[in-house]
């Protein structure tokens, strides 16, 4: 992974703690400027049982210069109703996680619906899922009706949540092969989200079972579906556009924030998620929620991760009905090893109009992995009033270290005098002041 995660949780709808770093949630509702506090979901505990308490752990940061006090709260439902809150002091620069939760109603039937986190004002939302009591410990979630049609090569993702997360091995798919999709993407997802998946990807007309059944204590649930596969029906949902900032021509350092956005499309208007994936591993990284017919979300990335090692960034877009998307990629920009940057010697000092010489080690700090160019323009500069006065393009493998020696002939100053010199890349410098003496000294 290009990540450090301490455990995969029941439904991958943010980040956690451990990648908050890494992954900038997309859906959050920035602040104006920013020093003022934002909110972002980092998980929730759903799918859970109806009766059980559903809980959505937030973090609350604050990139301002002075202490803040957030107040915070839960909102939950189609008709939204405040079921928790907090007050949460949060020092600068800085952030804080929340637990906020209630006991879920004890409803018959399976229900999704929204939760969002409002704090700062600002705000992140999620769908969550509580199994009703009537549906065993598991349900259908898409698509949610027994039937489904499509038209030829329509992808349809078939879903089912459980009480308690569900594990890729745990379910038993009884689908007709023709119709097998791509079950390394339904594996994933099943791994990321607690929710067990398969796609079907079916190539002409007909009618297909597709059956899942699930553990349920000592016992089990099966779950079926129909898919009718007809020219009359509905098409696949479309990544209208899907980009990278920077883009795919231009070389970013290993610091920078990358912003991957899509834009989605669906003629019935029913556009649910986003799936993203990336391109080395194939493992979901998020998913995002979409609206209606058009709608986009942004994945951001604190490191470039897969990126740098030349790796693209992937998304399934999929509507309430299952019906899902073409997988779209896009590269991203290159990502330019970082290369370190130790001044270990000078001639200094030197009399005016004498050569000054300044030798500095260059290291890769890149790993194997990353393919951005290992040539880099190294740069001397010197003076209280930044001067370039050389300049040397050196190749250094990753984890390898180079010497470079750059100077310039001083001015010939009649006068000692003393100013720094900086040797730098494009990622980083080191800096020392020499001196100079004067031709009259």
């Amino acid at each position: 992974m290009w990540w450090d995660s301490p455990r995969r949780r029941r439904v991958l709808q943010g980040v956690t703690a451990g990648t908050a770093a890494a992954l900038v949630p997309s859906a959050v509702r920035r602040a104006e400027t920013a020093t003022e506090p934002t909110v972002w979901i980092l998980e929730t505990n759903d799918p859970v049982g109806a009766g059980d308490r559903l809980e959505v752990t937030a973090a609350l940061e604050n990139p301002g210069s002075e202490r803040v006090t957030i107040d915070a709260r839960l909102v939950v439902g189609h008709d939204p109703d405040t079921v928790d809150g907090a007050r949460v002091a949060v020092d600068p620069d800085s952030s804080e996680t929340i637990v906020l939760g209630y006991e879920t109603a004890r409803v018959a039937n399976t229900q999704q619906f929204p939760v969002r986190i409002e704090a700062a004002g600002g705000s992140d939302e999620r769908t969550a899922t509580v199994i009703g009591l009537d549906d065993g410990g598991s349900a259908p979630i898409r698509p949610a009706s027994g039937e489904v049609t499509v038209r030829p090569d329509t992808s349809v993702v078939f879903e089912v949540a459980a009480t308690e997360p569900l594990e890729p091995g745990d379910v038993e798919w009884d689908v007709d092969d023709e119709i097998a999709g791509d079950l390394a993407l339904a594996y994933d997802y099943t791994y990321a989200t607690g929710i067990a998946a398969y796609f079907a990807e079916p190539d002409s007309a007909g009618t297909y079972d597709v059956r899942a059944t699930v553990p349920t204590g000592d016992d089990s649930a099966t779950h079926r579906w129909t898919l009718r596969v007809a020219s009359d029906g509905a098409g696949r949902p479309t990544v209208a556009d899907l980009s990278t900032d920077p883009a795919a021509d231009a070389v970013v350092g290993v610091d920078e924030t990358i912003e991957i956005g899509l834009t989605a499309r669906d003629a019935d208007g029913t556009l649910d998620r986003a799936i993203w994936v990336e391109g080395q591993n194939h493992t979901v990284v998020r998913v995002d929620d979409l609206v209606g017919t058009e709608d986009g979300a942004t994945l951001a990335r604190e490191n470039p991760g897969w990126i740098a090692a030349g790796y693209p960034t992937m998304v399934r877009v999929v509507c309430e009905d299952g019906r899902t998307s073409d997988l779209a990629t896009d590269d991203g920009p290159e990502i330019r090893p970082p290369f370190a940057v130790e001044i270990v010697e000078t001639n200094a000092p030197v009399t005016g109009g004498e050569r000054l010489e300044v030798t500095a080690e260059i290291e890769n700090e890149g790993h194997l992995m990353m393919i951005g160019d290992t040539s880099q323009e190294i740069e001397l500069i010197v003076g209280r009033e930044p001067e370039r006065v050389d300049s040397e393009t050196v190749t250094v493998i990753a984890g390898t270290t180079e010497t470079v020696t750059l100077g310039y002939e001083t001015y010939p100053v009649e006068r000692d005098d003393e100013f720094p010199v900086r040797v730098e890349s494009a990622d980083d410098s080191d800096e020392r002041t020499v001196r100079v003496f004067g031709i009259d000294g």
